[in-house]
């Protein structure tokens, strides 16, 4: 089975196989929703944090350069 068959992604929404960017984004939103269920005291550790707060710039970015695109293709 597939990562994107599974069905806690069938439950998160998910209907297909997201392609070029939407994969990245919800990979990066799948690492921010994992650490939410991470207790606190593993958090803490610097590795952890950074991969957090990577994955969020990273989907903030990418969702930036989305709306740019569709905003300037118009």
């Amino acid at each position: 089975m597939k990562f994107w068959e599974s069905p806690i992604i069938k439950s998160l929404g998910w209907k297909e196989e997201p392609k070029g960017i939407a994969k990245v984004m919800s990979i990066c939103m799948l690492i921010v929703i994992v650490t939410i269920f991470i207790p606190s005291s593993i958090l803490e550790n610097k590795i952890v944090s950074t991969i957090t707060w990577g994955s969020i710039i990273i989907f903030f970015v990418l969702l930036s350069f989305v709306f740019l695109k569709r905003l300037f293709s118009k």
